[in-house]
């Protein structure tokens, strides 16, 4: 038999069903991990498609280019980039908390300058048309071409293009040389392109690093661990099983498995052991790397400001 129940009981329901509401905790938001095409950067796409992010709320965003990840972490639309280190430097400089979390990869080969088989050496650049993306990357191997080819910027016509944009510009004959990367690279050697210089050539100056913001070590380092942790489980994968590993990767990079295996050699992809090396300690190789970046950069006119470094590499999540 059904009894009313007082106004009284009534209330005493409502605000029990109100502090029920108010306990409920809202969805974790994705945390937003920023990345453009480039090999050293798939490891992330692989540990996604492998399962190794555990559900937890991360998600992957491809850009076009390094120029849009920059502007995307800047605009805050992104929690963590995938970025070169001096990227990271130009960054530090309005964006002085930002905290690097993870070593990805270094280029021993895999950035380089390419030029129309007509072009033997960097010696015959002078005249010709190079398309360089505005970027750290590019105008530190633009610096160092130029320096040993004993050229100026007066010498050469610097044509500004995005990565993306760099096939169709050298398909197209409207310019002569690009300077580029992988998978970018790999197609223009396809094409018959002479690679002239290379960034084995001026090793360790090209580091491709994990970056976030300070405020998010405290507030999402459970997500944060879970993604190095993923990254780093991929790469196992890709050195326990490298035909099935390149095998996912190739058909992202619209390169062939031949290919890709051929770019990863021209590449150093620190586990979580290189990592500690390379981390670990006031003086690690990291630091002094960037210490010598920085010098550099500011030498050739990459930086308006000299960066505040000291906090700027975590081990956090490399323990």
């Amino acid at each position: 038999m059904f009894k009313f129940l007082g106004k009284g009981t009534w209330i005493i329901g409502a605000i029990i069903s109100l502090f029920l509401m108010g306990c409920t905790t809202e969805p974790e938001k994705p945390l937003r991990v920023g990345t453009n095409l480039w090999p050293g950067y798939e490891l992330l796409y692989l540990a996604r498609d492998l399962d190794y992010f555990e559900k937890s709320p991360i998600r992957l965003v491809e850009l076009s280019s390094a120029t849009d990840v920059l502007r995307a972490f800047r605009n805050g639309i992104l929690d963590v980039a995938a970025l070169t280190l001096d990227e990271t430097l130009t960054l530090l400089q309005t964006e002085p908390d930002l905290r690097v979390i993870l070593v990805l990869d270094i280029s021993n080969g895999a950035d380089a300058l390419l030029a129309k088989p007509s072009i033997k050496d960097i010696f015959a650049l002078k005249g010709h048309r190079i398309a360089v993306e505005n970027s750290a990357v590019g105008a530190i191997v633009m610096a160092h071409v130029l320096e040993v080819a004993r050229l100026s910027t007066e010498d050469v016509e610097i044509t500004t293009a995005t990565v993306n944009n760099h096939y169709e510009l050298y398909k197209q004959g409207k310019v002569d040389a690009v300077v580029t990367f992988d998978p970018m690279r790999t197609k223009l050697i396809n094409e018959g392109a002479n690679v002239l210089f290379d960034s084995s050539q001026i090793s360790g100056q090209i580091v491709d690093v994990l970056v976030t913001r300070k405020e998010l070590l405290m507030h999402r380092s459970k997500t944060l661990q879970v993604l190095v942790d993923g990254q780093l489980k991929a790469l196992n994968y890709l050195r326990s099983h490298p035909q099935e590993a390149i095998k996912r990767i190739a058909p992202r990079l619209a390169i062939t498995q031949d290919e890709l295996a051929e770019s990863y050699k021209g590449m150093v992809l620190p586990g979580l052991l290189a990592n500690r090396k390379l981390v670990f300690g006031p003086t690690s190789p990291l630091q002094q790397t960037v210490k010598e970046l920085v010098s550099m950069m500011l030498e050739k006119d990459l930086l308006y400001k000299e960066p505040q470094i000291d906090a700027l590499i975590s081990d956090a999540f490399i323990q």
